[in-house]
């Protein structure tokens, strides 16, 4: 164990460190800085009408696309295709051991009885490059950004940041 090259491949020969979040916000570099706690997991919903066997894959994909920022992510719909719902389950249910979204059936009458057909898996971290992009491209985003933010500052959720949504009249 010991001897003059007993360590020659324990240690690097040479080290760096890149800032990732030199080009961030300032809101995206604050909330990064209170997030280390972990008071708060955050989600991303991609909704649609309809799952169907011509459309799964679109759909599902633009779910993965629009949330690996998150820690929880799910493609949610009302409806899932009866004709081919074993088919279209299946695919589902690969895709999402592959990609980590869950998906949700949607009980439009009654939300609260809607059903997790496939729970998603929890991504320990959140991806702030992606985060700050989105931020930077949409204005909802960003206060949804100075929300969390809020959240963690003051430890309580304000009702009027966050909007709530009337089913009845989309």
């Amino acid at each position: 164990m010991g001897g003059t090259n007993a360590n020659k491949w324990l240690y690097p020969d040479l080290v760096g460190i890149e800032n990732l979040s030199r080009d961030w916000r300032d809101d995206i570099k604050k909330v990064v800085e209170a997030h280390e706690d972990k008071k708060a997991k955050l989600w991303s919903f991609e909704v649609k009408l309809k799952i169907t066997s011509s459309n799964v894959r679109e759909y599902f994909f633009q779910a993965v696309s629009n949330s690996s920022w998150a820690n929880y992510a799910y493609l949610v719909a009302s409806e899932i295709s009866t004709a081919h719902d074993e088919r279209v389950m299946k695919e589902l249910r690969m895709l999402s051991s592959l990609h980590g979204v869950g998906v949700i059936l949607l009980n439009y009458e009654n939300p609260a009885e809607s059903i997790v057909k496939i729970p998603a898996q929890e991504r320990s971290s959140i991806d702030w490059n992606v985060a700050n992009r989105l931020a930077e491209s949409s204005k909802d985003f960003a206060k949804y950004i100075e929300s969390v933010f809020a959240f963690y500052k003051t430890d309580k959720i304000q009702p009027a940041d966050w909007d709530k949504v009337d089913l009845d009249s989309e």
